[in-house]
């Protein structure tokens, strides 16, 4: 490849992967949006002389965004420059130089190329090596959310130093990820993508419901304990009832007594002794649903107690697989 070939090759991959490209002129720009701008690049401007390069570049990128121009792209990769983002600002004074020669602007072309020419000695790039055995279809690589085109794996690529986030994607497989710091320039680093691993498909209804059953506890004893709990709750409801015809039978008796002789419990009026037969009808049903609810009860608790035990299903007790994951390299290569 010769020098003007690669030259545009690598500000291409620069630019793409630093999302730092500027986009082109809209076909109009409104008067209001070329005020706005205006605005934010007087404010950037004011932000330079202070000494504030991080806001000033957000001014200034925000002002290229509304309208593009080549003034605001040279201050910009200057801003860049002073901000540390040498990979960023190398791009855009290649982008102004082309720029500039195509508005026939010699000064400004020259200084361009004097500054991008400046800023290739210093460069930090990241070569993203991807083995031909990891290259699965639909293998897509990003550096820090940046796409990163397939013809620029396995070259060096100008990158910004500072934090750096990795990303391997492909359909059906897990993602790969790596963190790194990308050293101050000029230094190169190397990335070897590691092999991706597959991703876990998800269940149909109908695998889902088979394997549901399967791991699912056989209970053969369910229904004799349904049974048993409802007997036990009738049982309980037949004492609460005898429980309560026996202190109605007690309470009728005690007010028969004041309509009866003492010395002859017998000797009643004819209101007394009504009460008194009340009284032992009172009592003859609370023995007998007492006993009923008793029995009942007693039966209810047999049940439950004496059916069969849940079984446990094979996949309980069948060994657990361990699973291992691929493992990935990761090369670090520094030249100063």
């Amino acid at each position: 490849m010769n020098p003007v070939a690669r030259s545009a090759s690598l500000g291409c991959l620069a630019s793409a992967l630093l999302l730092c490209s500027v986009r082109p002129a809209a076909a109009e720009v409104s008067a209001g949006q070329r005020a706005t701008a205006e605005a934010l690049f007087q404010q950037a401007a004011e932000l330079m002389e202070q000494k504030k390069f991080s806001e000033a570049c957000e001014q200034f990128a925000a002002s290229q965004e509304l309208d593009p121009a080549l003034g605001t792209t040279l201050y910009l990769a200057d801003c860049y420059e002073q901000v540390g983002k040498t990979a960023s600002a190398w791009a855009l004074f290649q982008e102004a130089a082309d720029g500039a020669r195509r508005a026939q602007q010699s000064d400004r072309e020259q200084i361009a190329n004097q500054r991008a020419a400046s800023l290739r000695a210093r460069l930090s790039k990241l070569e993203l090596r991807v083995p031909a055995a990891h290259r699965v279809p639909g293998l897509e690589l990003r550096v820090n959310d940046a796409p990163v085109p397939s013809a620029s794996w396995n070259t060096a690529m100008p990158v910004d130093p500072g934090h750096a986030r990795v990303e391997a994607r492909a359909p059906g497989k897990k993602p790969w990820i790596v963190e790194l710091k990308v050293a101050d320039g000029p230094s190169s680093q190397v990335v070897e993508v590691g092999k991706l691993a597959d991703a876990p498909r998800p269940l149909s209804n109908e695998t889902a419901g088979t394997l549901g059953e399967k791991l699912a506890p056989r209970d053969p004893g369910a229904t004799q304990r349904t049974i048993g709990y409802a007997v036990g709750a009738a049982g309980v409801v037949g004492l609460v009832v005898g429980g309560y015809f026996g202190y109605r039978a007690l309470d009728l008796n005690k007010q028969s007594k004041g309509q009866c002789r003492a010395d002859d419990p017998n000797a009643c009026t004819s209101e007394g002794a009504a009460t008194r037969h009340d009284a032992q009808s009172a009592a003859t049903l609370s023995t007998i649903t007492s006993i009923g609810g008793g029995v009942l009860l007693g039966t209810g608790l047999t049940l439950v107690f004496s059916a069969p035990r849940p079984i446990s299903s094979r996949a309980d007790t069948a060994p657990v697989p361990h699973a291992s994951l691929p493992g990935f390299g990761v090369q670090l290569r520094g030249v100063w």
